[in-house]
């Protein structure tokens, strides 16, 4: 079963990535925001600084560097970009939102659980791009609704910054040489930890194994000492650092 839902996980990327949007530099030129010269200062200096450096910045980082644009419209055009809400983070709560991902994830992806609203509906921020496959995930493991949105970049840097220090679920890592061996060794600690309820998702290159110590309750609300998280990838080379 084990194997199964391993091969079941690799054979169905989802093509959430493969989406084409407006560039944010047009849509904010267009929501006026921004002039052509400036667009075209922004996307000269991004390219001297790729060709230079070997590493550019994003476009909006550069317009909020040089004093184009504040952070609160930039939010807002990627806001358009995404067709997505500004979720702003005045008043969240870490010890609400501990249980919903291992931080690995988190961290990986840069993203923050907000809020959970009527225990149905699970709020999940981004700074830059909403990452579809993480929300997917989320979905299939808590069983709620995922509403994505986008946070003000620095808001939601310090957010995670105490996220970070928040007491979460026990979790590890595995790197298996093949998927074979990965589910050999899920199955093990599975076998291991006897859990009431096992559930496993893909997130990118990650393989989100997670243990219910007891039964899920509806609600979807785990206790901290109730789950445990086992992430694991298969060969040496995944997109994520650790």
């Amino acid at each position: 079963m084990v194997a199964a839902a391993v091969r079941r996980e690799m054979d169905g990327e989802a093509p959430f990535e493969t989406v084409h949007r407006l560039p944010v530099g047009l849509l904010l030129l267009e929501q006026g925001r921004i002039t052509e010269a400036q667009l075209r200062d922004a996307l000269g200096a991004q390219r001297r600084t790729a060709e230079e450096d070997g590493e550019s910045a994003r476009l909006g980082e550069w317009l909020i560097g040089s004093g184009v644009l504040t952070e609160a419209a930039l939010t807002r055009g990627l806001s358009t970009q995404w067709n997505c809400p500004v979720f702003g983070l005045t008043g969240w709560n870490p010890d609400e939102v501990a249980w919903v991902a291992p931080r690995i994830l988190t961290e990986a992806i840069g993203a923050l659980p907000v809020r959970v609203r009527g225990r149905k509906l699970l709020y999940l921020a981004f700074s830059s791009r909403i990452d579809r496959s993480l929300a997917y995930a989320l979905e299939r493991m808590t069983g709620m609704w995922v509403t994505a949105g986008i946070a003000q970049e620095s808001e939601l840097l310090n957010a995670l910054a105490r996220y970070r220090e928040t007491p979460s679920p026990a979790a590890s890592y595995i790197e298996s040489g093949n998927s074979w061996l990965l589910a050999r060794e899920l199955t093990r600690r599975i076998e291991e930890q006897k859990p009431a309820e096992a559930r496993l998702v893909r997130v990118h290159d990650f393989f989100w194994l997670r243990l219910w110590r007891r039964t899920a309750e509806a609600s979807g609300i785990p206790a901290l000492d109730g789950v445990e998280d086992i992430l694991g990838t298969v060969g040496s080379t995944h997109r994520f650092s650790l």
